[in-house]
């Protein structure tokens, strides 16, 4: 048997800056293959709608996408496809972010597993409020709630949420092929 070397967050951290996609859980470094086209076509016209919506709001939100590592606990680093938090971040941050983010945003790749569990309890146990799995063909399926239990699907009509006031997101303009 093949025993890995766990690396520390400290370790993780001083690995050169890349624009792959490289997280930390417990040690374990996982690095995902690059996205297909449609992936980022679908998480661009996401990240627009977000950032188009916190423009309107009276208070800051701030919208990311990957990658940029995000502290979920100490010694998990991950880079969400896409997140809103409330507040700003500063232009001269450096290293990690540390709030957790309200909302975060995954358009499933090939390993559906790591998304949909992996990453869904990860996201709770740091008291992510909603995820939304972003399925490329077509549907969004929305959790909130304990543990990101509670479950609904959404494959037509407008996407909205409590955590986004006003915020509405037209599944057909979503996923239309261009």
């Amino acid at each position: 048997m093949v025993q890995r070397a766990l690396v520390s967050e400290v370790e993780f951290l001083a690995l050169p800056e890349s624009t792959q996609h490289i997280e930390l859980i417990d040690g374990e470094v996982v690095v995902s293959p690059s996205p297909s086209y449609w992936h980022q076509e679908l998480l661009k016209r996401l990240v627009w709608s977000l950032e188009q919506w916190a423009r309107t709001q009276t208070i800051p939100y701030t919208v990311g996408m990957s990658p940029l590592d995000i502290r979920f606990a100490a010694g998990r680093i991950l880079q969400p496809d896409a997140f809103v938090l409330q507040g700003t971040v500063a232009r001269d941050h450096s290293g990690p972010l540390t709030q957790i983010p309200q909302l975060v945003v995954e358009v499933v790749s090939q390993d559906r597993v790591y998304d949909r569990v992996t990453k869904r309890l990860l996201y709770a146990e740091a008291g992510v409020e909603e995820y939304w799995l972003v399925e490329p063909s077509g549907l969004i399926e929305r959790r909130r709630g304990a543990r990101l239990e509670e479950r609904d699907e959404h494959a037509d009509g407008v996407l909205c949420s409590k955590l986004l006031p006003g915020f509405n997101l037209e599944l057909s303009e979503l996923f239309r092929e261009r």
